[in-house]
């Protein structure tokens, strides 16, 4: 097949592509079962077929492990594939019942004296772990390697600032000198590393805080009004969209009984998915409309109205299953600790499960989602592969799921 690295529109300049990796905790494993799907799509050819990366939250963690195996696409992928295939809930945060009760009662003991509650009491989970497995699985010293030989454009992590609020895309890539600055965000050059992915994966009240120099950060995907924005400043204009939840789903039924008193795990399902959804979806709206408009404009034209950007292909993946229910299966397979924690937030119930989808960090759901998004993606192998040979989609190519 053609290399879309170098796929050409019309004969032309070749159009840059991007992958983009969105936010959802355990949930992430998914992308990993397409990218799986994608490796063998691709075939034995061995560079990255998307010179530009861009990864926020857990996707960031994908992210940076593809951007340093960017000269070798199958070994980033089949590294990911061991990493998420053996993951323990362990590897992540703190599970055990002395640590979640160690925590919870510096916490109480804080708000019940008035004190100043200690930093890392200020969150639910200790996700110390974490930052020991990204050290042990992902040598950052080989992105730069990687943008030397261009095998590698950029790589971008999103996090967003305790600061001022801003989303900042922490960009380490070559030939990229200027940095963008727009409303609410901005973009920083810098060599990235662990600190950055674990500010990327601070997921508020659930994960600490994680400080880059001089500020704390939080999750990427919390200010992240653009998610395109990063990939489209670099120059892509072909995006590979990974998302790891439903963006069209059947309105409920209505019924005479009002529903139960939404419980803690249901609002912070609620919230979560529109950290984790809403801004993706709405900016691949924006995407639709401006495509249309693009294409009804000649360029002569188009310039004159100061449009910088030409029309943008994009191909987006989401789940055909409900993670969220498909994750009180593995409800069971919680240390008790974290069953106690979470019964008590009502995320043991089909109405809160999605919290729980987002931290069921263990290898049997894992590989349930690398499976499905494996299914998912040799089940849309013709978009996927007119996408990778540089073929106009003409707009956003969407899954269909019944």
């Amino acid at each position: 097949m053609n290399d879309a690295r170098g796929a050409h529109r019309g004969g032309g300049e070749p159009t840059p592509s991007a992958l983009i990796l969105s936010g959802g905790g355990a949930r992430a494993a998914y992308q990993v079962g397409s990218l799986r799907a994608i490796a063998h799509i691709v075939g034995r050819h061995k560079r990255s077929p998307f010179p530009v990366i861009c990864g926020t939250s857990a996707g960031a963690i994908n992210a940076a492990m593809l951007a340093v195996h960017a000269d070798d696409f199958r070994r980033g992928v089949a590294r990911l594939l061991r990493l998420w295939r053996k993951l323990r809930i362990a590897d992540v945060y703190l599970s055990d019942m002395p640590s979640l009760s160690r925590l919870g009662l510096r916490w109480l003991a804080a708000v019940a004296t008035g004190r100043k509650a200690p930093a890392n009491a200020m969150s639910m989970l200790d996700n110390s772990p974490l930052r020991k497995l990204i050290e042990r699985e992902i040598d950052f010293s080989r992105i730069a390697q990687r943008t030397r030989d261009g095998d590698l454009t950029a790589l971008t992590i999103n996090a967003t600032s305790y600061r001022n609020g801003q989303s900042v895309t922490f960009i380490q890539g070559a030939g990229h000198e200027q940095r963008w600055v727009r409303v609410r965000r901005h973009a920083e050059l810098t060599a990235i590393g662990v600190d950055h992915l674990m500010a990327s994966i601070a997921i508020p009240f659930i994960f600490p805080a994680a400080r880059i120099g001089d500020d704390y950060f939080m999750d990427g995907s919390v200010r992240q009004i653009a998610p395109l924005a990063p990939a489209l400043h670099l120059g892509a204009r072909r995006l590979f969209v990974l998302a790891v939840g439903q963006f069209f789903g059947g309105m409920t039924q209505p019924t005479a009984q009002l529903p139960a008193y939404p419980s803690f795990a249901q609002t912070a399902s609620h919230a979560l998915s529109s950290v984790f959804l809403d801004n993706l979806a709405a900016d691949l709206e924006r995407l639709v409309a401006v495509n249309r408009l693009i294409d009804c404009m000649s360029r002569d034209t188009a310039l004159k109205a100061g449009a910088d950007v030409g029309h943008v292909d994009a191909l987006l993946m989401t789940p055909s299953i409900d993670i969220g229910a498909r994750a009180l299966d593995y409800a069971p397979l919680l240390p008790a600790g974290v069953r106690t924690l979470l019964r008590g937030l009502g995320a043991m119930q089909e109405s809160g499960s999605t919290l729980m989808s987002y931290l069921l960090f263990d290898r049997h759901f894992c590989r349930l989602l690398i499976r499905q998004g494996f299914a998912d993606a040799m089940a849309r192998r013709d978009d996927i592969d007119a996408f990778l040979a540089g073929g106009h989609v003409g707009n956003i190519v969407l899954p269909v799921h019944t």
